[in-house]
């Protein structure tokens, strides 16, 4: 059955405040038509390298306690900034029980995805490594002053940064999308950062410094750093590509010294 557009010379449509489309302005972009062919290669493999790192520390008895996890990376107060600074972030790829990994897990498959396509790959990495950094300096910076020696683990804050990124994207991209498909990928983002907040002052443990601090740096890139070309943004450039390698460095570095050090206790 065919539908009619609507008159726009129609007085009853006017006095209802309709506004006729403009014929030269180009159609709403429908987003994962745009970019959903980038595969997430990016998101897949942190989560094999957290399932690795699970089984290991399960495998050496490091889940019993929180000894353990200091030998395997572990983000600990009362360290030379040497010691501490790659603890920044091999401590985001442990996790404290089943339940925490999986919990992060299945939130890093829906953001870290979504990243990768609107921001590309190069940018991603970017995001999350910055923003992972961010979120447990903030979260050893809090614990230095308020409390004695003490542990973290999880990639939360990193988790964080992703979602911070991709909010601040959704109300970038909501003249270029579907007024309602933007107003679905805010409140969907903000559905899922809310109540891991209002989790953080339920369950203890949680840690919301380092969430607040991911947040926070996430939607700082989420700002500056360009979308996809297809989505209104420019490709990456060299010095994008460069910053980005070296955040990949960096992150493989902090995993193989916490697997070296785990190992050798």
């Amino acid at each position: 059955m065919e539908i009619e557009p609507p008159d726009p010379d129609d007085p009853e449509l006017a006095a209802l405040g309709y506004v006729p489309p403009d014929p030269d302005e180009p159609p709403p972009v429908e987003l994962w038509s745009a970019v959903g062919d980038v595969l997430p290669w990016g998101t897949l493999l942190l989560l094999l390298s957290w399932a690795a790192m699970f089984l290991l520390t399960a495998a050496h008895g490091a889940l019993a306690g929180g000894d353990g996890f200091y030998a395997w990376g572990a983000n600990a107060t009362h360290l030379p900034p040497r010691e501490a600074a790659w603890r920044l972030l091999a401590s985001t790829f442990l996790h404290a029980g089943a339940t925490h990994l999986f919990f992060n897990a299945t939130s890093l498959l829906v953001v870290g995805q979504a990243v990768e396509r609107v921001f590309t790959r190069w940018r991603f990495w970017i995001v999350y490594v910055l923003g992972g950094a961010v979120a447990s300096y903030a979260s050893l910076a809090s614990r230095e002053a308020n409390a004695g020696a003490s542990l973290s683990v999880g990639g939360s804050g990193a988790i964080f940064a992703l979602g911070g990124a991709l909010l601040v994207a959704a109300i970038r991209m909501r003249k270029h999308l579907a007024p309602t498909r933007a107003r679905a990928l805010a409140a969907s983002l903000l559905y899922l950062i809310a109540p891991a907040f209002a989790a953080g002052y339920a369950v203890p443990g949680t840690d919301n410094v380092a969430h607040a601090g991911g947040l926070a740096l996430g939607a700082l890139l989420g700002a500056l750093l360009p979308l996809d070309p297809r989505l209104g943004g420019r490709s990456p450039g060299w010095a994008t590509r460069f910053v980005a390698a070296l955040c990949v460095l960096a992150l493989a570095a902090s995993l193989a010294l916490a697997v070296a050090g785990g190992l050798r206790s």
